[in-house]
């Protein structure tokens, strides 16, 4: 069972009350996985809301017919973060293939059809989660933002 203590603490459901998060938990599921498992790939059905429980996920761009590398990384995902976000909004693809980046991963799948539910049920409880998630996605375009500024950097320093 998922520890309400932990799911207070993440991102996505910071100032949300107590009574909410025992309504989350019964959404929630554990899965564990070893470093380079792939967790989900990029264009499949965005059924779940995951937040890593232990361990590190890398999120990648997997080029069709190349195996997977880590020089494909556009992000990584740390303890007590969340991914899969597009489980909550259209069109509920998965864009960027999951892989576990430590020596195990756990990792909190969240349904996310009964969060929609709770969110119609409850408003306020959507509109906290869902500035949370603005926040994350916001947050998570910036990292790429700085990626691309460092690549093209590097790129203009040693390829000329």
């Amino acid at each position: 069972m998922v520890n309400l203590d932990f799911l207070e603490q993440s991102e996505i459901f910071k100032g949300l009350d107590n009574d909410h998060f025992e309504e989350i938990q019964k959404y929630c599921d554990i899965k564990e996985f070893r470093r380079g498992d792939k967790i989900f790939s990029e264009g499949e059905d965005a059924k779940y809301l995951c937040i890593v429980l232990e361990g590190q996920v890398d999120l990648r761009f997997d080029m069709p017919g190349n195996s997977t590398s880590d020089k494909n990384t556009i992000s990584s995902v740390p303890q007590g973060r969340a991914f899969i976000w597009s489980s909550l909004v259209p069109p509920h693809k998965i864009r960027l293939s999951s892989y576990c980046n430590s020596r195990t991963c756990k990792i909190i799948t969240i349904d996310a059809s009964g969060l929609k539910g709770i969110c119609e049920k409850d408003t306020k409880f959507g509109y906290i989660m869902m500035c949370n998630l603005a926040g994350i996605v916001g947050n998570r375009f910036y990292k790429l933002q700085d990626e691309i500024v460092n690549r093209r950097g590097y790129e203009t320093m040693f390829n000329w």
